[in-house]
């Protein structure tokens, strides 16, 4: 393949953004870029956590795969699983006697 054949994309990053639905614009997901080897946004792939009005205690995590043109070309989801587990999760667990140590010990690799 020619370099003149392939095409180039200079996409902006864009970070996290909320998904909105329903007549009342309200949020049904969050929108998570996935990073590829090299630590940056992957343009082409992404996370998304939704959220069911109609089945407030469930969530699914979906991995998106975008074509060029930003349209979903892909989708990979997960089993529904209890919301309170994730606020659970996020409020109650502490790091690990290890999981400090390991972090700790990359902080001063670093330096």
């Amino acid at each position: 393949m020619k370099d003149s054949d392939m095409k180039m994309l200079d996409r902006p990053t864009r970070g996290a953004c909320f998904g909105f639905s329903g007549p009342d614009d309200r949020v049904v997901s969050l929108n998570v870029p996935a990073m590829n080897e090299n630590g940056q946004e992957d343009p082409f792939r992404s996370f998304d956590i939704e959220y069911d009005p109609d089945q407030p205690e469930s969530l699914v995590i979906c991995l998106l795969e975008l074509d060029e043109d930003n349209f979903v070309r892909g989708t990979r989801t997960s089993i529904a699983f209890p919301a309170n587990l994730l606020a659970d999760l996020v409020s109650k667990r502490k790091a690990t006697p290890e999981e400090i140590a390991s972090w700790q010990a990359a902080s001063d690799e670093d330096e």
